[in-house]
């Protein structure tokens, strides 16, 4: 940003649960109260928010100057903190992070559901 103009981006931002556990409607509550706080403070907008069994998918606006990295770390690195926190049995449950480590961004919802289902095929998680 300059005093001459103000550049925005939107980012479609998805990540999944480790070992894709599903989410209990009370932490997905949580998360959605959480993020919305996280945007504030970070001085981003969440455009729009989807928290299903194992996935999360965001859509944000945020000016360019933004770090990308560091607006994913205050999204999944703190709010497990604070979910533990709010619910120890989950912590028990995920041994370590609820999230994977792994994330995926795009300025594009098509190009992003492209690079998650080609990122899905590979890497599907095994079933009993």
């Amino acid at each position: 940003m300059n005093k001459y103009h103000v550049s925005f981006l939107h980012y479609h931002i998805t990540f999944f649960t480790k070992h894709f556990r599903s989410l209990k409607d009370e932490e997905k509550t949580f998360i959605k109260k959480y993020f919305q706080s996280v945007s504030s403070h970070h001085e981003f907008k969440i455009v729009e928010m989807d928290i299903r069994e194992c996935r999360v998918n965001l859509t944000i606006h945020c000016k360019t100057t933004h770090y990308i990295p560091k607006i994913m770390k205050a999204l999944k690195g703190e709010a497990a903190r604070f979910l533990y926190k709010a619910f120890s049995e989950t912590k028990l449950n995920d041994k370590g992070s609820p999230s994977d480590q792994k994330y995926f961004i795009a300025t594009e919802g098509t190009q992003l559901d492209k690079l998650v289902q080609r990122n899905m095929d590979v890497n599907k998680p095994i079933q009993n």
